[in-house]
């Protein structure tokens, strides 16, 4: 079938203006769906539409096409942005917390292994972790 025969209107929905895009993509190439696209969105939906979503724009950004937005979508987008990058942190300081909580825990496994092994050895060397310790060496 001819997607240049079916394209979608000022009512479809941004998922059928996705499909569409991916069926001229398939059909004529990138380039030409790309530009083909455009004559479509600005005669037939445009900024402001139930179509224009950020879904939509995301997509058509990732193949080359910026879609023009309203100011109120643009903010929009510049929140949805901000937000991703807010989970990023989060996803990123769960693991940094998860690797210090690691570190930590690793550590007091080996002070209680060395305590066990060996524990004058092991006061002695907490020792020099206490000013009165080091001072008492110092003393020696």
């Amino acid at each position: 079938m001819n997607p240049t025969k079916i394209i979608p209107t000022r009512t479809s929905s941004s998922q059928a203006w996705i499909q569409w895009h991916k069926a001229m993509k398939s059909r004529y190439g990138k380039k030409q769906a790309n530009m083909l696209f455009v004559k479509a969105w600005d005669v037939r939906a445009g900024a402001g539409t139930a179509a224009s979503t950020n879904e939509l724009r995301e997509y058509m950004k990732n193949q080359g096409v910026n879609i023009d937005t309203t100011t109120f979508e643009g903010v929009t987008d510049s929140i949805s942005s901000g937000l991703d990058g807010i989970g990023d942190f989060f996803t990123m300081g769960k693991y940094f917390v998860i690797g210090i909580g690691v570190i930590i825990i690793g550590g007091a496994g080996l002070l209680v292994y060395n305590l066990t092994k060996n524990p004058s050895k092991s006061i002695s060397a907490a020792a020099n972790f206490t000013p009165i310790g080091r001072t008492t060496k110092l003393l020696k």
